[in-house]
């Protein structure tokens, strides 16, 4: 029997990646945290609602490589070492 994709047998990358998401998400807040900056300085930055900010900091929202670029760089971090630090707590 072939395999189905889609439907209700189908699980969201969301939810498989749960537990990363989460983890970037505590790297992003940390690296925030020691530029010293709030959630709205960093939204202000990004021309976005504080709300978004903290979606990707819980970990209830996915971002793709752009939208983590723009973010180190409104905290004015190098997004490479955000990626070095996501893998090392992921190991």
């Amino acid at each position: 029997m072939a395999t189905r994709f889609g439907g209700r047998d189908r699980i969201s990358t969301k939810s498989k990646l749960a537990g990363e998401l989460v983890v970037l998400g505590q790297v992003l807040a940390r690296a925030r945290e020691r530029a010293g900056l709030k959630q709205s300085d960093v939204a202000a930055r990004l021309g976005l609602p504080a709300s978004y900010l903290s979606k990707v900091e819980s970990g209830t929202r996915r971002l793709d490589v752009v939208e983590l670029i723009r973010i180190a760089e409104a905290m004015n971090v190098d997004p490479a070492d955000l990626i070095r630090e996501v893998k090392e707590a992921m190991s």
